[in-house]
């Protein structure tokens, strides 16, 4: 007789058993519940303070803030030679979000001056301010302008410069501007001590090329005048130099009555100078007469060392030469005077 199958109980026992004699190692799902109540707890903080900053921003404040002071406009035939104060402490009084919103976009006191005297507190009020905002007090409340008969002079314009050529080569002549004068508005006092209006700086580097370059105008008076330009066009011609040198005699000029003449050891001088080397420029530097070495008889006159003077060289602007030097540049002299029957006689 076959032995019976086994139930199934039986096998579930043996499974029991054997979960009891090894536990499992999987980790029990994790437990949101705490994480939940501090987010909940957090947001719950989040709201109370806006709800919180909602409300106190309803209530009436105080703020300072610092405002610009900006001219809209003076008396007629009238100007500024002095900046009235760039600023003022304005005391504001009104509800919390709009004195926000006016701390971050400062409104700034324009002046429309009738006279000397302005009152900051009425123009920033002329200006308009948001409703329910008042001003309590502005720091300083009434400024003096310093005012002037406005007037209007022409000026040249004057080229700042620093322009670096290569080595052998320089500026052919010297750069030409367009436009070469600017008008310029403002208060009589200041206009009256100008000779000129400067440019920015122009800067240029390793140059060996001709350039055309845009510069703008400088302002030193921080708007108080106004040009009629705020920039102009500056052309520079560039060229290759050559070394070249010619001897140059010595010459007297402002001979006085009584001196018949001056001679000079050595009697001439040799020049060198660097000149273009293409074009006709070359030719021009070394033809006679292009150059002058003078010695100025009130040096002489007052010349207090063992006998020697200084010589200067003369020659035309258009020349295109560049660095000349006389070789000496001090030459000694010896005064021929005439007879004093022959200074009687003439």
């Amino acid at each position: 007789m076959s032995a019976p199958a086994p139930r199934r109980w039986d096998r579930l026992g043996v499974r029991g058993r054997l979960r009891a004699l090894f536990p499992s190692r999987r980790p029990a799902p994790p437990d949101d519940e705490a994480g939940r109540r501090s987010l909940a707890l957090g947001l719950s903080l989040v709201v109370a303070a806006v709800l919180w900053f909602s409300f106190s921003m309803r209530e009436a404040y105080s703020v300072a803030v610092e405002v610009p002071v900006q001219v809209a406009s003076l008396p007629a035939g009238q100007a500024l030679r002095e900046p009235p104060p760039a600023s003022a402490t304005v005391t504001l009084q009104g509800e919390g979000w709009t004195l926000l919103t006016l701390t971050r976009r400062r409104p700034a006191i324009r002046i429309a001056a009738t006279g000397p005297t302005v009152d900051l507190a009425s123009s920033l009020r002329e200006r308009g301010l948001p409703s329910g905002v008042s001003v309590q007090s502005v720091q300083p409340r009434v400024v003096d302008l310093a005012l002037d008969a406005r007037t209007t002079r022409r000026l040249p314009i004057r080229l700042r410069r620093r322009i670096e050529t290569r080595p052998s080569y320089g500026l052919l002549r010297p750069p030409v501007l367009r436009p070469d004068s600017v008008t310029v508005s403002g208060a009589q006092s200041l206009l009256g001590r100008l000779a000129d209006w400067p440019t920015e700086t122009l800067v240029a580097q390793d140059v060996d090329e001709d350039f055309t370059r845009v510069v703008a105008l400088s302002d030193t008076f921080g708007g108080l005048l106004t040009p009629s330009a705020r920039s102009t066009m500056v052309s520079v011609e560039v060229g290759q130099f050559t070394g070249a040198s010619r001897d140059v005699p010595v010459e007297v000029e402002n001979l006085p009555p009584g001196v018949e003449a001056v001679q000079f050891d050595p009697a001439t001088v040799r020049v060198a100078f660097d000149v273009p080397s293409q074009g006709e420029a070359y030719d021009r530097a070394l033809e006679p007469g292009a150059f002058r070495a003078v010695v100025d008889y009130a040096d002489i006159a007052r010349d207090t060392t063992a006998g020697s003077v200084p010589v200067a060289l003369r020659y035309p602007d258009g020349l295109g030469v560049r660095d000349p030097a006389a070789t000496p540049a001090r030459v000694d002299y010896f005064v021929l005077r005439r007879r004093a029957s022959e200074s009687g006689g003439q």
